[in-house]
């Protein structure tokens, strides 16, 4: 096949053209160039970050032909006089220079074979033999474990080059043995300016926006940032816009993303929807959609926080200008929530049977989450309406000197509209169907100084008082007022009343075996009169208009003002018949064939009868023998 793909094409044949490494490079030409040279070397990193091209790079300068000792400046495969040594390396098929992949070769038998076995012999043209083991973390523990004696102490003119992406499995052992390099990813803006070196070598046109769209799909690796331009190249020809990037490789361009932040900014859910809508229609997929997503609301939530860090913006999508734009409608804590929320639908997207349906689900609720306000702010507007309260409530401006006589209760008029089949008593057919009433209302405090308590001046005593006189707690006379049944007549006199429905839990019952058995003995001695209300009965006639024959409702209405009467029960007030506490429980006896006078009396001083009496307010009316 005479195509040669660009990552391979293009990868770097000295140290200056390794992209991102800086650090790395010049650590080893130094080594190089000052002869302190170790002979176990670990790369590690993310994937197509440089690990294997800059082994090779070491290969070539410690057995370049071209110098008569390690050179910083091995041949390049270009050149017109590349050394044997060079080519034959940078095509891996050096005698001298074995590189293996460590996952297809895992067994202890294969580290015999490759490396043990001829690690004695001396190389066959160059100066240095040396191993490149890639993807060493897939080697067995025995296969480690038979490296550790030959990585301590090799042979002379020996030298390992050890290659990973898991720099965590391996051993302890290994690491203490070999000098490591972890090698970062690169940033996007030099994998822009490397594609860029290549597109004009290639004579390739394409745009800065499609460049820079490819750059950020490799995330970090220049590999797959190539392998991404060889795929929009073959898609699109000579001419590459972004639009073809985003085709080619399914990304979410610049366009989608914007959109979708501004409909979850403008909480608009449909359009949500037709983005989704959009991508399948578009054959793209979901879970890159979703990722590119969450790097987007990373751009915007560095961008409110750290606006000035360029450098951590190098992977974003949009310029500052339109970071700026699409970051003001949103806090630093919306952003973050969003990430949250977004990366949960991402996880959810990997084993989803249908990810469309979570998708749109993970972005409408991103459009509910901006109905949710911060605590701070609710707190906020509590302590606000708090405020509002306490000054509508406070009483007009009076001095602090002035007594609570002084002070005026404050009138106020409430007026409440009755329909017409709520009101407890019969009303003429003219009459209109609203009821209007006039409610005085004063605030606790005056109520409180005007008519509960009247307290005395405190008497003032000198500074060096007799110990018997010395008081200091005022006198408290109570006022007389209006008992509560009296009050509760007035208010139904003047304002319908229903009573409110009585719920399962003010009916719920607790059991107390104590406070039952005293609850019924009680009972026996003093029948139902257990009212917590002094005068509750009085009360309960005024409301169901019972004894009351004179009992009328003033009613105002629209053609003047009309009276309506009450309809009276006249009904006998029922006493409790008057029982001795201390009478005996003793059963009675009744004779075989007893006169009426015998069975009466008999029933009179029966217990269960008196209980029944006591508690039914009862009384006996026939007796019969059965």
């Amino acid at each position: 096949m005479s195509y040669q793909v660009i990552a391979r094409k293009w990868r770097p044949q000295t140290f200056e053209e390794v992209t991102g490494q800086e650090a790395i490079t010049r650590t080893l030409r130094n080594a190089v160039e000052h002869d302190r040279l170790h002979h176990a070397y670990l790369f590690s990193g993310a994937r197509g970050v440089g690990k294997t091209t800059t082994a090779r790079l070491l290969a070539k300068a410690l057995n370049c032909h071209k110098s008569d000792k390690p050179t910083v400046h091995p041949c390049s495969i270009n050149d017109e006089n590349v050394c044997a040594s060079c080519r034959e390396i940078a095509e891996s098929r050096s005698i001298d220079v074995l590189e293996f992949d460590a996952a297809s070769h895992t067994g202890v038998d294969d580290i015999r074979e490759i490396i043990l076995a001829s690690i004695n012999i001396n190389p066959a043209r160059d100066r240095y033999k040396i191993f490149i083991i890639d993807e060493v973390h897939m080697l067995s523990t025995s296969s480690f474990n038979a490296l550790l004696k030959t990585l301590e102490e090799p042979p002379p003119r020996v030298a390992f080059i050890m290659a990973t992406t898991e720099l965590h499995k391996v051993p302890d052992t290994i690491l203490s043995r070999c000098q490591e390099f972890e090698f970062r990813t690169i940033p996007s803006q030099k994998i822009l300016d490397r594609l860029k070196i290549i597109a004009e070598a290639e004579k390739i046109d394409v745009s800065n926006d499609a460049l820079r769209e490819i750059a950020r799909s490799g995330e970090g690796s220049m590999r797959d940032a190539q392998s991404n331009f060889d795929q929009v190249i073959s898609f699109s020809g000579d001419k590459i816009e972004s639009k073809d990037v985003v085709v080619a490789l399914g990304l979410a361009g610049a366009e989608m993303l914007t959109k979708t932040v501004k409909a979850i900014a403008e909480n608009k859910p449909a359009e949500v929807l037709n983005v989704v809508d959009d991508l399948i229609g578009r054959g793209q997929d979901l879970r890159n959609f979703c990722r590119d997503l969450l790097s987007f609301f990373r751009d915007l939530l560095i961008y409110k926080m750290a606006g000035d860090a360029e450098h951590l913006l190098d992977t974003a999508v949009l310029s500052r200008d339109e970071l700026k734009e699409n970051s003001a409608p949103f806090s630093e804590s919306d952003l973050i929530r969003f990430f949250n929320s977004l990366s949960e639908t991402e996880s959810k997207l990997r084993e989803a049977t249908q990810p469309r349906y979570v998708l749109e689900i993970g972005l409408v609720k991103l459009v509910e989450m901006r109905r949710v306000a911060p605590i701070e702010k609710i707190l906020e507007r509590l302590a606000q309406l708090e405020n509002a309260l306490a000054n509508a409530n406070l009483p007009n401006e009076i001095p602090i000197q002035t007594t609570a006589a002084e002070r005026l209760p404050e009138k106020k008029t409430l007026t409440v509209d009755f329909p017409l089949e709520e009101i407890p008593f019969p009303v003429s057919e003219n009459a209109v169907s609203e009821v209007k009433t006039e409610i005085v209302a004063e605030s606790i405090e005056e109520k409180a100084e005007n008519e509960i308590f009247q307290a005395k001046e405190i008497p003032i005593y000198e500074e060096n008082p007799n110990h018997s006189d010395f008081q200091i707690e005022p006198e408290i006379e109570p006022i007389s007022m209006p008992t509560f049944a009296e009050n509760a007549a007035k208010s139904i006199e003047a304002m319908p009343l229903k009573f409110p429905p009585i719920s399962s839990e003010d009916l719920e019952h607790i059991e107390d075996s104590w406070l039952d058995d005293a609850y019924e003995r009680r009972l026996q001695q003093l029948g139902d009169d257990l009212k917590p209300i002094h005068n509750a009965s009085n009360i309960v006639e005024v409301l169901l208009a019972e004894n009351r024959n004179n009992l009328t409702a003033k009613i105002e209405t629209a053609n003047g003002a009309a009276t309506a009467a009450a309809p009276a029960k006249i009904k006998s007030n029922f006493v409790i018949p008057d029982f001795d506490e201390n009478e005996s429980t003793e059963m009675p006896v009744l004779p075989e064939n007893p006169t009426e006078e015998q069975m009466w009396e008999y029933a009179q001083k029966h217990p269960l009868v008196k209980k029944a009496l006591r508690i039914f307010r009862g009384k006996l009316i026939e007796v019969r023998k059965v």
